[in-house]
């Protein structure tokens, strides 16, 4: 299969509109993580599918036909590091 990160802009910031995102994203099975972020991106939705064809059909029935979204953009990864194998700064 394939993993994407899927940004996604809101048209409105408002409470409900964000937190109603928030828990409809996080119930759709292909979603494995959800990060809500500063920028001009609101949230980065990080998914796996089995195919190109998935993606496709995800981006476009999940999440363009929610009235509060108003762009999205799909990167695919390519590969993924766990923070666990180098040193942590944050510490």
């Amino acid at each position: 299969g394939l993993q994407a990160m899927i940004s996604i802009r809101l048209s409105h910031h408002t409470h409900n509109e964000v937190e109603g995102f928030r828990d409809y994203a996080i119930s759709i099975p292909e979603v494995i993580r959800l990060f809500h972020v500063a920028g001009s991106e609101d949230f980065l939705v990080h998914v796996a599918v089995r195919d190109a064809t998935h993606l496709r059909n995800l981006a476009m029935n999940a999440f363009t036909t929610r009235p509060e979204v108003a762009h999205i953009n799909t990167s695919l990864i390519f590969e993924m590091v766990d923070k666990g194998k180098y040193p942590t700064y944050l510490e």
